[in-house]
Formats: structure tokens, sequence, C-alpha cells
């Protein structure tokens, strides 16, 4: 695909959600998890992260199913897996389809199963910033052989077959549309520098592991910083971003000046992610609020993404 929003639509194109639909998903998550579902003129259902950490709450989340909801997209924030299986055990009880975000979760696992192999579909990002990139681009997962042919054919325009093939020896100029598709493909050019990143994924990803590794012991010293709540089994993350969290009571300053001090000692640093209930559209088309979701404002309110990159060693 051309990007991992594009992925995310076309996942929900192929479970055919309808205008009146509702999804699940966390308020802690950047826009493009929420915006897709309201191109099918669905209602994006916000849930509360869990206690103490970033990840969509399952508990919360079957509070908020009705009789509309569809699906439920769990967003493995900063590349820490969620906990699936009671997410799919909802789903199960629900009827409800499960759509990973991993945009930021190449490679990584749960419980030893790696993300992309886990749900019926997943979808993946290869922006610039991610562990590996097409300078724009993504991709969907997905086992399931009807939803892979309808997201091919809709992601050029709604045409049977690989068109492409129509400039081949063994290709036909011969085409039909079946639906009003889109245009949602990656290009030949990105795709080639893909598999080139593709190859170095696991090395890249071990080389992120290095530098976690090296936070992880040297931030575990100092009371002031809470460390990301995976660090208990860091093994299985793919260390896309290292969030920390500061201790308010601990410090003099605030987050915000935490991090203006850091760029003032040449260290980039950002926040990742300021809630959707707090941004003024979903204010004032689903009428969220402040207080609305206090586990994801607590981590919000604290957070500070570090430099975590595969740089030469």
């Amino acid at each position: 695909m051309n990007s991992c929003t594009a992925a995310l639509q076309l996942a929900l194109d192929t479970i055919g959600l309808q205008p009146g639909d509702e999804v699940l998903l966390p308020s802690y998550t950047f826009t493009a998890t929420a915006e897709v579902v309201t191109y099918f003129g669905a209602r994006p259902v916000l849930c509360d992260s869990v206690p103490g950490g970033f990840n969509i709450d399952p508990a919360d989340a079957e509070r908020r199913i009705t009789a509309k909801t569809r699906a439920i997209i769990p967003v493995h924030i900063a590349g820490e897996a969620c906990d699936l299986d009671p997410l799919h055990a909802m789903a199960r009880r629900h009827g409800l389809h499960v759509i990973e975000d991993a945009a930021h979760t190449l490679p990584a696992w749960y419980r030893g199963r790696r993300i992309g192999t886990i749900s019926e579909l997943t979808a993946f990002s290869f922006y610039a910033t991610k562990t590996i990139t097409t300078g724009e681009g993504g991709m969907l997962a997905t086992d399931n052989d009807q939803y892979a042919e309808r997201a091919k054919m809709m992601r050029l325009h709604g045409i049977g077959g690989d068109a492409w093939k129509r400039y081949s020896k063994t290709g036909s100029w011969f085409y039909e549309v079946h639906r009003a598709g889109y245009k949602m493909n990656l290009p030949d050019l990105l795709a080639a520098v893909g598999v080139a990143q593709l190859k170095k994924c696991d090395e890249f990803w071990k080389k992120r592991r290095q530098v976690a590794a090296y936070y992880l012991e040297k931030f575990s010293q100092i009371e002031e910083v809470q460390l990301p709540a995976c660090a208990v089994d860091p093994a299985e993350h793919s260390w896309h971003l290292f969030i920390l969290r500061l201790r308010p009571g601990l410090l003099s300053i605030g987050r915000d000046e935490f991090i203006e001090e850091l760029k003032a000692a040449g260290i980039g640093t950002s926040v990742h992610f300021i809630p959707l209930h707090q941004h003024p559209y979903y204010i004032e088309q689903y009428g969220y609020r402040q207080g609305d979701f206090p586990q994801a404002e607590d981590s919000y309110s604290r957070c500070i993404s570090l430099p975590i990159y595969p740089r030469p060693q």
C-alpha cells in the first residue's frame, strides 16, 4: 500500500464496514487510526489505556461495545504488543473483527508469535520514521484469501486481476473495473527500496534493541523517570520508540519544560501521542472531553520519546 493509513482503510473495506457502524480503538494513538473509520460514515469509539501503560485496555473496550460495534483496532504503541489474547476472546464473544494497527511494530512478537500472523488483518507502516522505510508506504497482512483479493483489487481502482500485467509479454490489454476502488498501490520504485530494507529488518531491530538496553540500564538508576511499561520483557518489543514517563512529584519542572531543557542541550525529543479526545475535531464531532480517559491522559502528561534509531555502531 502507499501508506499504513491506506492499509487500515482497506482493512475496513474488506470487512464491509457500513455507515452507522462503530469501531473500538484507543484514544492514545495517531489520528489515522480513527480517521479511516469516518471515511465509511462509521463512528470511532475511543477507549482508555491500560493502567500504567499506553496500549488499549481490553476491559474498558468491552464496556463500550454496543449492538453497532463491528470491529476493534488495537494499536501497538511504540512497538510494545497489546495484550491480544483478551482482545481476541472479547472479539469472539461479541462477533467482532480484529484489525491490528502495527505501524510501530515491525518486527515484534506477542507471546512468541510475530505480529502480523495473529489477527485476521494487520496494517504496517513504512513511513520515513519507522523501523524500515520506503520513504512513504505501508502493508496489509492477512491469511484470508478473500480479504487479500479484495484489497488487491480495491488498492488499484477496483480493476480485476493484476492490471500491471497488461504491459508484460504474458499480459493482455483487456481489463474490467469491478468496484469503485482507490489509488493506494505502493509505487514500484518505493517497493524496490522496501525489498532492500526488509532484508535489513532484523539487523536494524538488533541495533535498536542495543540502544534500548543501554537506556533501560542507565535510566533504571534514576528514580525521577519511569521506564517503558514492557521493560520486564524487552525481547519482543520492536523499539520503534523509547518512551519515558516523568514522575512529577520528584521533579522541580514539568514535562514541557523538561523537553525545552533537553533541546537546549542539543537533544531532540518528541511526544507520542496527544490523545485523540483532546483534539478539536473529536471534541466537536463526538463530544469527548478532558477527563474521559484518565489513564491515557496521565501517560500523555508525563511522556517523552527519546532518540532511538539503528545508527552505525
